[in-house]
């Protein structure tokens, strides 16, 4: 009974031990994690708007949504608005621009999990080509045979243009 004991507090220990060297590795590198997130934020950022300063982006806080990930104000430009919505497989992260009016300034795909050569349409230049220049609440056209991953992008765009004209104007 007295070994368990020992074993019991022995083992406690080297949790207690192992616990606080992990929080202090976290507190050392979080810093830099999060500065990491923030470049790759920014280069993404800067696919949409790449004459902007790092100074124009201000992030802008999310309210009830599932779908909207990050806001950001670009001084004088629009917002753009990053987004990840469910797929047939993985689904598909990607940001939308959208001028004051909700038009749709530029839509730049980061990922897409789906079924390549299907689902993966919805990074092609030619859906591109159709969404911009059009207003986000109007009727966006979907990819047909890839309906299930065009779609919820569409669904996004419209969520976005909707929480635009509601939540920032």
């Amino acid at each position: 009974m007295k070994k368990v004991l020992h074993l019991t507090l022995f083992l406690a220990l080297v949790a207690a031990i192992a616990g606080g060297a992990l929080a202090f590795a976290n507190s050392l590198t979080a810093p830099i994690v999060a500065a990491n997130a923030l470049a790759a934020e920014k280069e993404n950022l800067a696919l949409i708007f790449p004459d902007a300063s790092d100074d124009d982006f201000k992030e802008i806080a999310v309210k009830d949504s599932e779908t909207i990930e990050k806001i950001f104000q670009v001084a004088g430009k629009g917002t753009v608005f990053k987004l990840q919505v469910s797929g047939y497989k993985e689904g598909t992260s990607f940001m939308v621009a959208l001028d004051d009016q909700a038009k749709i300034i530029d839509y730049v795909v980061i990922s897409n999990g789906d079924t390549q050569g299907i689902g993966t349409k919805v990074a092609d230049a030619s859906f591109h080509d159709a969404l911009v220049g059009k207003n986000a609440e109007d009727e966006l056209d979907i990819i047909a045979g890839a309906t299930v991953s065009s779609k919820p992008v569409v669904d996004g765009i419209h969520e976005a243009g909707k929480y635009l004209l509601e939540n920032l104007k």
